[in-house]
């Protein structure tokens, strides 16, 4: 996808978008170790505005191609019932105990 986009930018009189999009790679190679890499996602934007596809479209057409891969995960853990997750690690804040809004002290006085 990365050299199909940066051959239609060339084509379409446009390669200052796969510039951009190299300058977003490198600028994301440090967070490469977290698991945050660019997918084919990331390039096919950049397809659907070259050929003029409408913004509010970009999200349907990804979920499109997605179904089929959705509803064979649903239909595996519903036939071996079990949840399939990621396999991630939580790392935010540790739970904290629920103030009710009434009850909370005002930071700005």
């Amino acid at each position: 996808m990365r050299g199909g986009v940066r051959r239609l930018g060339e084509e379409m009189g446009a390669p200052e978008w796969y510039a951009i999009l190299q300058a977003v790679v490198e600028a994301m190679k440090p967070y490469a170790r977290h698991g945050l890499n660019v997918n084919v996602d990331f390039y096919a934007g950049v397809a659907y505005q070259l050929h003029g596809i409408p913004m509010d479209l970009y999200v349907p057409i990804f979920a499109i191609g997605r179904v089929p891969g959705w509803v064979a995960q649903c239909r595996e853990q519903l036939a071996g019932n079990i949840l399939i997750r990621p396999l991630t690690a939580y790392n935010g804040p540790e739970e904290r105990t629920f103030v009710p809004l009434a009850e909370r002290v005002s930071v700005s006085g």
